[in-house]
């Protein structure tokens, strides 16, 4: 366990690792080097072997059968069941909200994104559904559902390989050009969970990983 003095230290190498995290600097299914983490983030392996076991209680990362860690890669049945619940949370949080609300939460991601890399259209629908549940008000709900975003981030990074494709997915579910916008928010949101639950349940009954 670590001492009070040593709580910034592991607070600066969590942090770091997050950014790391989210910037895609992980590869899926690949044993996670500590010693290189360490070097990354000017620290021991011992912090950042304490910010990765936080890491596997956040579902981040799991532990690699031959030590260490890794970023998992869901099986198609978890990720129906993660994507269900994404899409569950989001409609709650949008329950309470009138039109004007989410007209606001969206306004600012409705023009095309300047940087169209995978990484950076994950980090685009994450901030997007984010943003959707801070207008709720509702801050524990507003936790989960970052903390879903998260573990949902390296699948969407691999469902953004062709960016114009998932650029064109985001900029349909946040265009404000609707008569009722909340309705069509409600649908739109609907359609594009479903697209990607019906392309994984696609993959167990062909048993294909192909996209």
């Amino acid at each position: 366990m670590m001492s009070a003095m040593d709580t910034p230290l592991q607070e600066r190498v969590y942090l770091g690792l997050k950014a790391d995290y989210l910037a895609g600097h992980f590869v899926p299914g690949k044993r996670i080097d500590i010693q290189d983490l360490a070097n990354r983030h000017h620290s021991s392996k011992t912090p950042v072997r304490e910010a990765a076991f936080i890491f596997v209680g956040e579902g981040l990362f799991m532990h690699h059968g031959d030590g260490g860690f890794l970023i998992p890669i869901p099986e198609p049945l978890e990720l129906i069941e993660l994507l269900r619940w994404h899409m569950q949370l989001i409609m709650a949080c949008m329950s309470g909200l009138r039109e004007p609300a989410l007209r606001r939460a969206l306004q600012q991601y409705s023009n095309m994104a300047e940087d169209p890399s995978a990484v950076a259209l994950a980090s685009r629908a994450m901030e997007i559904f984010t943003s959707l549940a801070d207008a709720g008000g509702n801050s524990q709900a507003s936790i989960y559902v970052r903390r879903l975003n998260e573990r949902l981030h390296y699948t969407r990074i691999a469902d953004a390989i062709e960016p114009q494709i998932a650029e064109r997915e985001l900029s349909a579910l946040t265009s404000p050009q609707v008569a009722d916008f909340r309705r069509a928010l409600r649908r739109r949101i609907e359609a594009y969970h479903l697209r990607k639950i019906c392309h994984q349940q696609h993959i167990i009954q062909t048993g294909s990983m192909s996209l």
